[in-house]
């Protein structure tokens, strides 16, 4: 039995790592918001698995800024940097990416923080497909 790998934790490290991302977010990436800005929150919207060689997780990224400028360069950096996150992945290998909303303007409601999300989604398939 194949396992899916663990496609959250791999897309955090990568965008924490990010070369282009890191001067812009800081190191400020998880799956928890940041009360810092900026910063970067990944939520997963789960996915299908119209195989059990393959995963299409979902996830809803939050570029999160302390102003409407970075909050946009974040943004617009990320996604490019999501389209980067193809190839091998501890337990597996990501081999396709669709973006199926960007730069969507988003403030927080209660903060009014600025903010811009995107949705993503990625083919993945565990180490021994």
């Amino acid at each position: 039995m194949a396992l899916l790998p663990d496609v959250d934790q791999a897309l955090v490290d990568y965008l924490k790592a990010h070369l282009l991302l890191v001067p812009l977010h800081g190191g400020r990436v998880g799956t928890k918001l940041q009360s810092t800005s900026p910063s970067v929150r990944i939520t997963s919207l789960g996915g299908g698995q119209p195989w059990p060689w393959e995963g299409l997780p979902e996830y809803q990224v939050e570029w999160w800024g302390g102003t409407d400028v970075q909050a946009k360069t974040l943004a617009r950096t990320g996604e490019a940097a999501l389209w980067g996150f193809l190839g091998p992945i501890a337990g597996g290998r990501v081999t396709g990416v669709s973006v199926a909303l960007s730069q969507l303007w988003s403030p927080d409601e209660s903060t009014a923080r600025p903010r811009f999300i995107t949705q993503v989604q990625y083919r993945v398939h565990p180490e021994e497909s």
